[in-house]
């Protein structure tokens, strides 16, 4: 097995039959060090796999882990290879895999620094005595969302805080690339910074990764202890389960925004 790392990236090329955590190690560690939000590991010259080689992988997900929010994304994987590391069943589930080092990179660096979203603060005219959060989901009633918080605080003094949630389907690991998703995201965040940055004194941007939104939501939203959470229902149907399940989960109070119907 050739080791090679360069930036964010560590290149793995040859066959993948025994555990090289040791071999890997190193590496892996040095690009933590120097890109704290992850690494990439590039399988694309991966040419065969066993399950005792994708031992290899299993000790690199556990290592990343102990890192505080950093993940690790598997790039470009040969199909024959990806069979044989899914087919292991403690590694299924934690596997978050990329179709290239870009799509990689894109998700790690999904806020251009390629750090998690932090609070962003300009010098407050009038202190804050309340937070209110805006469940932003990538979806066309954002803007709705953004447009009803910043009405709130253009007369009450707050802490905005934008909640971006990552929704994992089950069969894909935690922590693996949505591409798609997240440039929504990512939209969506710089027009709310970009709306409310005139009006909240403090404003902060949190990406989360789970896999209910309604328990993220509540969660949160428990956490900061926040006046209104602020969320988006899809106009074209009612969203009547993740009512159901919001309403049920989120103990503080709840306003539901819904966007425009469209024409018939």
């Amino acid at each position: 097995m050739i080791v090679e790392s360069y930036e964010d990236v560590i290149i793995l090329s040859g066959a993948l039959r025994r555990n090289f955590w040791k071999t890997i190690h190193t590496a892996i560690s040095l690009t933590l060090q120097r890109h704290p939000e992850g690494v990439i590991v590039d399988c694309s010259g991966i040419t065969e796999a066993t399950p005792e080689g994708a031992e290899t992988f299993h000790d690199a997900i556990d290592f990343v882990s102990e890192h505080d929010r950093a993940r690790i994304i598997f790039a470009a994987a040969r199909p024959e290879v990806m069979q044989v590391l899914t087919d292991v069943p403690e590694l299924r589930s934690q596997l978050a895999m990329a179709k290239s080092v870009d799509d990689a990179r894109a998700s790690l660096q999904l806020f251009h620094t390629g750090e998690e979203p932090k609070k962003k603060k300009k010098s407050a005219s009038k202190p804050f005595d309340r937070v209110i959060m805006a469940v932003l989901q990538g979806a066309p009633t954002d803007a709705q969302v953004i447009e009803v918080a910043s009405e709130f605080v253009s007369t009450i003094p707050a802490k905005v805080v934008f909640l971006l949630p990552v929704v994992m389907p089950r069969d894909l690991a935690l922590s693996a690339p949505m591409p798609e998703l997240e440039a929504l995201l990512k939209a969506s965040s710089k027009l709310a910074e970009t709306s409310i940055a005139p009006i909240s004194p403090v404003v902060e941007v949190r990406l989360e990764r789970t896999r209910n939104l309604a328990a993220l939501t509540a969660e949160v939203a428990q956490q900061l202890s926040v006046a209104y959470t602020i969320i988006g229902l899809n106009p074209a149907a009612t969203g009547q389960e993740e009512v159901r399940q919001l309403l049920a989960a989120v103990k503080l109070p709840l306003i539901f925004v819904r966007g425009a119907k469209a024409e018939d």
